[in-house]
């Protein structure tokens, strides 16, 4: 097993993103020098984890030495954007060999407003699946990226490559976007707090115009300060009338929750042991607080997974679509992988159906919501089994295979997708193989501020574990 990280590299040690930011703000460490020593992280790392897209060194050396306003929430501190969204300068190339490299003219909306909360510094960007449609880094275009905490093990995705820079130290947060759990996925896998906001948090997207608007963003971090000071940064620029204010979450709420727990898929089938234990544990922990546990069966069936996989099979379809809109002739989808290309392929014949899918996939809004009558934080595992072997995902797999890989792996995140509900992933666990284990806590759509609560405790009593302590 071989593990990497950066960490006794430079001047940022193991400083979390608030903490660099506090130091640059002091002038203990200048904007210049936290660029250089990422940097210099970045160059010894990636030629392991293979995780950068495109670098951006030298312009980021170059945005370093401008004046700045220091208004952000992490001003001065480097980070990469994951590559399915728009950074002005460069490339956006989805994980796909058929997206033409053309620098972008401009910012995405979701890149614009991270700039504007945090005033950081762009060194990149870092790598995901295909069009984000599966929950791995491993792409005919970028090839495998891979775990900082095991080399031969996947980053999880889709926002590996952010991921994977985060845990390895290169970085303290990166961008990460979530349309079926691929910011926790990769949190769980590479041992990061990874908090999905509820729907409705950014600044909309190009989801927003798909029949069920389940991708948002955020980020991935080290700690969960980290997690709460980016979402408070980011009310200060953009707030939805229709959500309650997060707030600035510190420390712990007093009031004692109810909490749901369940290890079983919706199949019934239950997690790896080791993630069985460490949910467990988790549960154990939360009692011991003083929170009221209750086990209970997954309140999800099936038909979910059919339907989801049905809806997922229209977002291949429309991300082709959409890259024919953006390209034209010289966008070339039978460059596309396999798996992208057999779910668009499918959708034609699954129109009709996928129209009650749909009508079904929206129905649970209620159920979820239901559920909260009775408890205040679902807790389950991130994923059912720890991080898979590299090539578990990768684009020589059959489609098939594929699809009954994921039903025993992405069991309890898409839920809250389909919702719009937040829920955070965070390393509580250990498999026998040394690899992390995400936790996941889900709350009702827009109660963030309880389960960063929670989280704050959690983290004060289990202090997680760092890469550079493995």
């Amino acid at each position: 097993m071989k593990t990497i990280h950066t960490y006794d590299i430079g001047i940022l040690e193991d400083f979390d993103a608030t903490e660099t930011a506090l130091k640059i703000n002091k002038k203990e460490i200048s904007r210049e020098e936290a660029v250089a020593c990422a940097i210099d992280r970045a160059m010894f790392a990636n030629p392991s984890i293979n995780a950068i897209v495109t670098p951006d060194f030298e312009r980021a050396l170059t945005n370093a030495n401008k004046k700045y306003s220091n208004n952000g929430v992490f001003a001065g501190v480097p980070t990469f954007i994951k590559d399915l969204n728009d950074y002005a300068g460069l490339p956006t190339l989805m994980g796909s060999c058929g997206t033409p490299s053309i620098p972008k003219q401009k910012n995405d909306p979701v890149v614009e407003q991270i700039l504007k909360v945090t005033d950081s510094i762009v060194l990149g960007k870092s790598s995901s699946s295909e069009y984000g449609l599966l929950p791995c880094g491993e792409t005919l275009q970028q090839g495998n990226t891979l775990n900082p905490w095991n080399l031969g093990h996947s980053t999880g995705g889709s926002s590996a490559g952010s991921a994977a820079l985060v845990a390895a130290g290169v970085v303290p947060f990166a961008h990460a976007n979530d349309g079926g759990g691929s910011i926790r996925i990769p949190a769980s896998c590479c041992g990061l707090v990874g908090l999905k906001p509820s729907r409705g948090r950014n600044v909309s997207s190009q989801s927003a115009m798909a029949p069920i608007d389940m991708a948002v963003d955020g980020i991935v971090c080290r700690s969960v300060r980290d997690a709460a000071n980016y979402f408070y940064g980011l009310e200060q620029f953009y707030t939805n009338p229709n959500l309650p204010k997060i707030g600035k979450v510190e420390h712990f709420d007093k009031k004692r929750l109810k909490i749901a727990v369940f290890t079983k898929s919706t199949t019934d089938v239950e997690s790896h042991g080791d993630v069985v234990d460490a949910t467990m544990n988790a549960a154990k922990l939360c009692e011991s607080l003083g929170h009221q546990i209750e086990f209970i069966d997954n309140p999800i069936s099936y038909q979910f997974n059919k339907d989801f996989l049905m809806y997922w099979s229209f977002l291949s379809f429309g991300s082709i679509l959409l890259e024919y809109q953006k390209y034209g002739l010289k966008f070339n989808p039978l460059k596309a992988t396999k798996f992208t290309k057999d779910l668009a392929k499918a959708y034609p014949f699954l129109s009709i159906p996928s129209v009650f899918s749909i009508k079904r996939l929206k129905q649970y809004n209620e159920l979820y919501s239901q559920l909260f009558n009775k408890y205040d934080v679902l807790l389950s595992p991130t994923l059912s089994h720890p991080a898979p072997p590299i090539g578990h995902y990768g684009p020589n797999v059959g489609t098939l295979e594929v699809i009954f890989r994921l039903n025993s792996y992405v069991n309890f995140t898409t839920l809250q997708n389909i919702t719009g509900a937040p829920a955070i992933s965070l390393p509580m666990g250990m498999s026998k193989d040394r690899l992390p284990i995400g936790i996941q806590f889900a709350a009702n759509v827009g109660e963030e501020a309880k389960l960063l609560s929670l989280a704050f405790e959690v983290e004060r009593v289990n202090k997680f574990l760092k890469i550079n302590e493995f």
